[in-house]
């Protein structure tokens, strides 16, 4: 299986730490997010990950070991747009073929990984469905499939539960979901989330949930993110 790790952008919301650095290159227990996704990965059988890099990304090339198994690509426009164009950018490596999709700044512990790996050709999301704030994107769900992905500011009695940033696709999904990548890149909106793609083909590809409630998860978006993800992984 393959795996997509968008890791373009700035992190404009920890301004003081990313003038230096690009936001998956901050440590957490003296390993960087990055580092830590691509240890999880291989463990995980992982045969070959895309990194999309875009902001500082001469920082994360020259820090990165496994070469052979590590590829970068680089969004050169990735002030200018959003992950969706990231991973428009990953379609000739990844379309047709079922993989694992991380946001660069997105902290789990392994077990989440092998649930997902474990469910063979299927579309299936971790969710934690008793988690609630404004900073997760949200999902409508029925039995256990997803029928939309909501905005991070929607009431909590709308919500099912939060995303974490993490997804895997089948070999029939990938396909969708750029298919509709592709009309949305066309229609011009390369600065959208790539969940807003996913949410129009929820019900095409019949994503199937994972509680993950009770184990630890985070995504870092501001400081205080990464006091939390210190407690949960920095021992």
């Amino acid at each position: 299986m393959k795996a997509v790790i968008l890791a373009a952008g700035r992190g404009t919301r920890l301004p003081k730490i990313t003038k230096d650095i690009p936001k998956c290159l901050i440590e957490i227990g003296g390993k960087t997010i990055l580092e830590r996704q691509i240890s999880i990965l291989l463990k995980n059988s992982i045969e070959k990950i895309y990194v999309v890099i875009g902001y500082k990304a001469k920082e994360i090339q020259i820090r990165q070991e496994n070469q052979d198994i590590i590829e970068f690509i680089i969004n050169k426009d990735y002030e200018t747009t959003d992950n969706i164009y990231s991973l428009y950018l990953t379609e000739d490596k990844i379309r047709g073929k079922e993989f694992l999709l991380l946001n660069g700044d997105a902290l789990f512990e392994e077990d989440i990984i092998k649930k997902l790996i474990n469910k063979k050709n299927i579309n299936v999301a971790p969710i934690d469905t008793k988690y609630y704030d404004q900073e997760e994107l949200k999902i409508r769900a029925n039995k256990n499939i997803i029928l939309g992905i909501l905005p991070k500011t929607a009431p909590q009695e709308i919500s099912d539960g939060s995303t974490i940033g993490v997804f895997k696709f089948s070999s029939k999904g990938c396909n969708i979901l750029f298919n509709e990548i592709e009309k949305s890149i066309k229609e011009g909106f390369k600065n959208k989330w790539f969940e807003y793609a996913l949410d129009k083909i929820c019900k095409k590809i019949k994503m199937q949930i994972i509680d993950i409630h009770g184990m630890k998860w985070i995504e870092i978006d501001e400081i205080e993110d990464i006091k939390k993800a210190e407690e949960f992984f920095g021992g």
